[in-house]
């Protein structure tokens, strides 16, 4: 029954993006005037953008709430299995904080906008990067290393 609900639930999101994105392909266009000059815009642009906002925030909430009952059921019966995963997020954890504090603040002028964009936001930008930088390297590195260890 539980995989008839996941694949209803997941027919029902891919209907609604192909539904947004048909909107946002074939909705129409708007003439939008910036400092730069005049661009076309498809209407629905906000509505996909918010749309693919609302998936990235269903995905992160279910995986975390399924990680933690995860992680709540191994507990009570084999604590030394939940010792790794908490490591693993204690590293991620470090690496975000370095990332954060190490990342440049310095403020550039973009095209059209009539604002710096703020050290805050230059912040985060930047630990986000450096961040997904690091752990593709560090994937690429076990992927590589897990090949040659089974290989001898």
């Amino acid at each position: 029954m539980n995989s008839n609900i996941s694949r209803y639930v997941l027919y029902a999101l891919l209907l609604i993006t192909l539904i947004v994105c048909g909107f946002f392909y074939f909705g129409g266009t708007s003439m939008e005037k910036t400092p730069a000059g005049e661009f076309d815009t498809p209407v629905f642009t906000s509505t996909l953008m918010y749309w693919a906002f609302a998936l990235v925030i269903i995905a992160a909430l279910a995986t975390l709430c399924f990680a933690l009952l995860t992680f709540g059921s191994k507990v009570s019966y084999d604590a030394k299995s939940v010792l790794v995963p908490v490591i693993f997020v204690g590293v991620l954890g470090v690496i975000l904080l370095i990332t954060y504090f190490a990342a440049d603040t310095t403020p550039y002028r973009i095209v059209g906008l009539d604002e710096p964009i703020q050290p805050g936001e230059m912040r985060l930008a930047n630990m986000c990067i450096v961040t997904s930088v690091i752990l593709a390297c560090i994937a690429a590195f076990v992927s590589f290393f897990g090949f040659l260890a089974k290989k001898f």
